[in-house]
């Protein structure tokens, strides 16, 4: 009895560790910075439009930590938005998903990526036909890893 106890706690604990590796090696880890928006061509991937941000808008920031939390600041509405809470990141499915309590209300939310890499994150913030081609073009606001 006293062996399955152990074999049982032993695999709680090697599970429990492995997930938190996996969050430790996220790709969203870190503290990224709205810096461009850009509409790509849902026909060949080619940018048809890239305006750099200024102003309140380069303040915009996410900040991802390896214990699942995270904090979130827009600076272009006021008041100004400033979210905290847990993540999850789906590699699979190129999503954040947020949980968020505010003033005792819990909120779900999630952002779809259009790319990843280690120095910057695209999130998918619309999409529309710009170029009038008859294909929904992909609008993405930009982030840079600081």
């Amino acid at each position: 009895m006293k062996k399955c106890k152990f074999i049982i706690g032993f695999s709680v604990l090697v599970l429990t560790s492995c997930q938190n590796d996996s969050q430790a090696d996220s790709p969203v880890l870190g503290t990224w910075k709205a810096t461009k928006n850009m509409i790509i061509s849902g026909s060949n991937g080619v940018i048809l439009l890239q305006n750099t941000l200024t102003g309140c808008e380069a303040s915009t920031t996410y900040q991802f930590w390896s214990n699942g939390d995270f904090e979130y600041r827009q600076y272009c509405s006021s008041p100004s938005v400033h979210e905290t809470g847990t993540f999850s990141y789906g590699a699979n499915s190129n999503t954040i998903t947020f949980y968020i309590t505010t003033d005792g209300n819990n909120q779900l939310g999630s952002e779809t990526l259009y790319a990843i890499t280690n120095t910057e994150m695209q999130i998918i913030t619309g999409k529309s036909d710009y170029d009038m081609d008859g294909v929904q073009d992909t609008s993405v606001t930009v982030y840079t890893k600081q």
